[in-house]
Order: C-alpha cells, then sequence, then structure tokens
C-alpha cells in the first residue's frame, strides 16, 4: 500500500467500499453495510481490536482535558516533536499506508467522539499495520507521546 492514500472519500454499499484502493486482506468478518454520504464528507479506515471500522473527521477542537471526555487515538510515525502545551512543533512523520488506531468504538463506556491523540514513535523498518490495536500499542515497547491535539 505505499504511495496509495488511504482516506479519501468512500461509499459503503452492503459491505462493499468503492473510493480509494483497499486491501481485501483486510476485510475478513465484514458486516454487510450500506452507507450514504451526499455530503462527500472525507472518510478514513481506522483499526480498532484489529478490526477495521470507518470514522469521519470533523476537524480539531480545543477542550480542557481535565474536564472532557476523550477517547484515544493512536498515530503511527517516524518522527514527531511536541511543544510545552502538548501540541506538535511541525507535522508529524506519518508511516505512509499506516491507519489510525482507536481504543473504543460507539456502545462502549469509555467512547467518546473527541479523540486525544497519541504519537506511537516507531523505527524505520516498521512494517505498516503491524500495529492494529490498544493493546498493540501499549505493549509494543515503542515510544508513545501523548498529545493534547484533539478531533472530532
Amino acid at each position: 500500500m505505499a504511495g496509495q492514500s488511504t482516506e479519501g472519500v468512500w461509499k459503503l454499499e452492503r459491505g462493499t467500499v468503492s473510493g480509494p484502493p483497499s486491501d481485501p486482506a483486510w476485510r475478513d468478518d465484514t458486516e454487510d453495510l450500506t452507507y450514504s454520504n451526499p455530503f462527500g464528507q472525507e472518510m478514513e479506515r481506522v483499526w480498532f481490536d484489529g478490526k477495521v471500522v470507518f470514522a469521519i473527521e470533523l476537524g480539531e477542537v480545543d477542550v480542557d482535558l481535565e474536564r472532557v471526555k476523550v477517547a484515544q487515538e493512536y498515530q503511527v510515525v517516524f518522527e514527531v516533536e511536541l511543544d510545552g502545551g502538548g501540541k506538535p512543533v511541525r507535522e508529524p512523520e506519518r508511516v505512509d499506508g499506516q491507519f489510525n488506531i482507536y481504543d473504543s468504538v460507539p456502545g462502549m463506556d469509555k467512547y467518546s467522539p473527541l479523540w486525544q491523540f497519541n504519537y506511537v514513535v516507531v523505527p524505520r523498518d516498521y512494517e505498516p499495520n503491524s500495529l492494529r490495536s490498544e493493546d498493540d500499542c501499549l505493549g509494543s515497547g515503542y515510544s508513545i507521546l501523548r498529545s493534547t491535539v484533539v478531533e472530532n
């Protein structure tokens, strides 16, 4: 998948994805779903517990992390530097083809539509999509930097 876009405008119809290229090997145990996207919102694929789920990002928001419930999202990167306020100094260097990873989905107690970014810093020989769950990230031994970046 190197060099291919993993995000964009997607349409799901009865479990079949149309849009940017998809890898059928990751489509085990799909649900028969029809999704309509009349506003052309960008849909991304993310990992949750080793399964690919679909999400729509609505942009960054500033929240008081002491008062607002957030879920955790992991972004696998080769390099990131955070400032004193927990924001990236520059755009993190993402691993091409790697999907982000969610810690929860709707219906779980820890779920929130607001996602706090955690950057998982991996070596250059990392194989994209080797990490597919929060447990994979936490047990990987890789450095994880918690940011104050929150997306809806």
